[in-house]
């Protein structure tokens, strides 16, 4: 049994749980808020953080944050054979066939399945039953992944910043969802270097890590408070999916 602690699903990055942490966090630094003092006023401040190229495709249920895959195994191996067979049997036709076609008992079969699954795959290789048997902040994830990522493997986190504070945070499947005035666009590596606070925002516009779609002598005005934004983010207990 694994003594790892599970972890609520607003520390893991990239989801929007994680982002409305993310939004608490800016409006609760002092330094923030005077260094964005008099952003958004009379312009549109609103970002859009741009997250590319996320891991889904290759990225496997064992492939998650080790508590996460612990607690699969345990939820799972804690059923009964009678409560799994239940379970495969409300199952779709192509997952009773991959289930079945496994070698071990029916425990180390189901479980096989699940942590053979890609992220990408995860909210339809999973049916009702399944997902009632999983652990909480497995099955809190699935919905973000199936609401929050476009199909071309797209976050876009939206946040609305004016004056000093963040009013809103938000997941879009496109950019035409909400109007915004900036976009700060990477990889979803790049990403996580910068929420590991292994990067300065500023030196990685400049280098080309990141791209800006806005007005750059803005970024540059109000670059302390870029950096702000970027060491709030590091301070997050966080937790990557990917």
């Amino acid at each position: 049994m694994s003594t790892q602690q599970r972890r609520p699903i607003e520390q893991y990055f990239p989801t929007e749980p994680w982002l409305e942490q993310y939004r608490a966090a800016i409006d609760e630094n002092d330094a923030y808020a005077d260094h964005s003092a008099g952003w958004g006023v009379d312009f549109d401040g609103s970002f859009v953080f741009q997250i590319e190229a996320v891991p889904l495709d290759s990225t496997t249920v064992a492939d998650l944050p080790s508590e996460l895959v612990e607690s699969v195994e345990d939820d799972l191996s804690a059923l009964s054979d009678d409560r799994l067979e239940a379970v495969l049997e409300q199952a779709p036709a192509g997952a009773r066939e991959r289930i079945e076609s496994r070698n071990g008992s029916l425990e180390e079969r189901v479980t096989a399945e699940v942590r053979g699954t890609t992220m990408a795959a995860l909210p339809d290789r999973t049916w009702p039953a399944l997902r009632t048997e999983l652990p909480a902040n497995l099955d809190e994830l699935i919905p973000q992944l199936e609401e929050n990522v476009a199909d071309d493997g797209t976050i876009y986190a939206y946040l609305e910043l004016y004056d000093g504070e963040c009013e809103s945070v938000d997941t879009m499947l496109d950019l035409d969802d909400r109007e915004h005035g900036f976009r700060l666009i990477g990889d979803y590596d790049t990403w996580t270097d910068l929420v590991r606070g292994e990067g300065d925002v500023i030196n990685m516009l400049m280098s080309g890590e990141f791209e800006i779609d806005g007005d750059m002598q803005k970024i540059l005005q109000y670059s302390d408070a870029a950096v702000d934004l970027a060491e709030i983010a590091a301070d997050v207990d966080t937790r990557f999916i990917f």
